[in-house]
C-alpha cells in the first residue's frame, strides 16, 4: 500500500511537472517581440457636401483651405493634408469628403490657435471675414466626425535576453 502510494505520488508530480512546463511553453509561444512606435498625430474631419453643394465645397477647398494649410505647412504647423472622398457611403446621410491635417506629433498641439490665427487672418484679411468664410462653409457642408487620432508604425522588437 505505502508503495502505491509513493508511485501514485510520483505520477501526480510528474504530471503536474509536465502540466506547468507544457502551460509556460504555450505562454512563450504567444509571445510576439513586437515594437509598436506612436508616429505623427491627425485630426480626421469627415463631412457630408450638402446636395448640389459640391462645387462651392470645391471652390471653397482650392480659394481658402488649401492656401491656409500651404501656409501652415511653410511655417512648420502642419506636416501634411489630404482629401479623400468617400466612395462607399453607408446611407445617404454618411460622409462624402474628408480632411486629414496631420502634425508632428502631440505638443505640436499646443498653443496651435495662437500660432495658425495670424495664418488665417493674413489669408482672410479680417476676423470677420474669416468668420463669414465659416458660416458660409457650414452652410455647404455639415461635419459628421472629428477625430484627434494617432499613428503607429509596427515592427519587431529585439528579443531580450
Amino acid at each position: 500500500m505505502k508503495r502505491y502510494r509513493i508511485v501514485l505520488l510520483v505520477l501526480v508530480f510528474v504530471a503536474l511537472a509536465g502540466f506547468i512546463v507544457l502551460r509556460r511553453s504555450q505562454v512563450s509561444a504567444q509571445t510576439v517581440n513586437v515594437k509598436v512606435t506612436p508616429t505623427n498625430v491627425s485630426r480626421a474631419v469627415l463631412a457630408k457636401v450638402n446636395p448640389g453643394q459640391r462645387p462651392a465645397f470645391d471652390q471653397d477647398v482650392m480659394s481658402n483651405l488649401i492656401p491656409v494649410f500651404e501656409e501652415e505647412k511653410k511655417a512648420g504647423i502642419l506636416t501634411g493634408y489630404e482629401f479623400f472622398n468617400n466612395v462607399t457611403a453607408d446611407n445617404p446621410n454618411d460622409w462624402t469628403v474628408g480632411m486629414l491635417l496631420t502634425y508632428a506629433n502631440y505638443a505640436a498641439l499646443d498653443g496651435l490657435g495662437d500660432r495658425t490665427d495670424p495664418i488665417e487672418l493674413k489669408h482672410y484679411g479680417s476676423a470677420a471675414k474669416r468668420q463669414a468664410a465659416g458660416e458660409h462653409r457650414n452652410q455647404i457642408r455639415t461635419v459628421v466626425s472629428n477625430r484627434l487620432i494617432r499613428m503607429v508604425s509596427y515592427s519587431q522588437a529585439t528579443p531580450v535576453s
